[in-house]
């Protein structure tokens, strides 16, 4: 598809208090920076500050010579990059008619179709026999019934929220001698580590912190090093400026001793990906489990997008067990960058940033085969 005019990028985001009024501004501020070097202009705005009558947004642009955002009114964007990010469902409940107009404009296209939560997306992923050995099998919790069942099945399960990001409100149940022992954190991405002694109590407890939220189960996985520290190894898969999918990079998240999850934000640490496996495993599992995740990079964008519908990046969250079994935990269509930072790996942040700005350029110039 190539766009006939209004060559400039919108990046659409919720607002935020502060000035800008909006979260990311150091990738938005490198993605302008790129855009303005090839010829393609970005704004950023909120959804709900279209004015469709006008055809026009209130909307802020980076100015490098002030080294400062400047907010200004600009026609409305034909090209939109979704960079979205809902804290709950309440939240993404208000902007969804906004986010959906513009969706729906004809004269408007998106840049990628963002995935929606994750039962949705293991139901895009699960139908591909390729693909099916490395997701953990995962079910909707609706009832108690369901608890019952994955816990009679599982022994130790793991809750997670159907929509939720970083962490947040993924619970971990483990049986142990005098009832079962909870691991995990709030939905406030707070610390929850206690015991409650019986099996009435976990589910009259569960339906309690579940009631204003869908979540899914899935059995628990022991996904951490010898010395008990949970990892996973983030992969950022993207549009180049051919339209086709490069993996632009990847990185070892681990969390802190004995905690439950190795997300950055619940205070993990990132490490260079090949380094960490030869430190953890053998020359050949390295090799084996490098060969898996190489894989899974090529099969999971286009089984996505072939059930789905067009996707501009996507990031995935890689587990390996303690039989170093290689699971696809988590796919995201709105990924983060700050991890490159944290490994030293600039140039493939660089490029983290260089390629949504090339496969947009192309909707307007046509494919370019590299670095413009």
């Amino acid at each position: 598809m190539k766009l006939p005019e209004r060559n400039t990028l919108g990046v659409i985001t919720c607002k935020s208090k502060g000035m800008p009024p909006f979260l990311e501004t150091t990738y938005f501020q490198q993605l302008s920076h790129e855009g303005l070097r090839m010829g393609l202009p970005v704004i950023v705005f909120s959804p709900m500050d279209v004015d469709w009558k006008q055809r026009k947004v209130s909307a802020w642009h980076w100015q490098p010579k002030r080294r400062a955002w400047t907010a200004g009114t600009h026609p409305l964007p034909s090209l939109i990059y979704d960079r979205c990010y809902y804290t709950n469902s309440r939240h993404y409940t208000r902007y969804k008619p906004y986010v959906e107009r513009l969706a729906q404009d004809p004269d408007v296209h998106l840049l990628g179709r963002p995935l929606g939560g994750k039962w949705s997306t293991y139901q895009l992923l699960e139908p591909n026999p390729s693909i099916r050995p490395h997701l953990p099998p995962t079910s909707k919790l609706v009832s108690s019934r369901d608890l019952e069942q994955a816990l009679d099945h599982y022994g130790s399960i793991l809750i997670k929220p159907n929509g939720g990001s970083h962490g947040r409100g993924v619970i971990a149940l483990v049986p142990f001698d005098h009832g079962y022992n909870i691991r995990g954190r709030t939905l406030r991405n707070q610390p929850l580590h206690f015991s409650l002694p019986t099996r009435t109590k976990i589910i009259s407890w569960v339906q309690e912190i579940t009631a204003n939220t869908r979540y899914i189960i899935q059995p628990y996985l022991s996904l951490v090093t010898a010395d008990d520290r949970p990892f996973d190894i983030r992969i950022l898969v993207q549009k180049n400026g051919s339209g086709m999918w490069e993996t632009t990079g990847s990185a070892v998240r681990t969390g802190k001793l004995h905690s439950l999850t190795s997300n950055l934000h619940g205070g993990g640490k990132a490490e260079r990906t090949l380094s960490f496996l030869q430190q953890h495993f053998s020359e050949n599992t390295t090799t084996r489990i490098t060969h898996t995740i190489e894989s899974l990079s090529t099969m999971v964008p286009r089984q996505i997008e072939r059930e789905h519908g067009r996707l501009v990046e996507l990031g995935l969250d890689i587990g390996v067990d303690r039989s170093n079994r290689v699971w696809l935990l988590e796919v995201n269509s709105k990924p983060g960058r700050s991890v490159f930072l944290l490994t030293g790996e600039k140039e493939q942040r660089r490029q983290s940033v260089l390629l949504p700005v090339q496969y947009a350029r192309s909707f307007f110039f046509g494919p370019t085969g590299g670095s413009v």
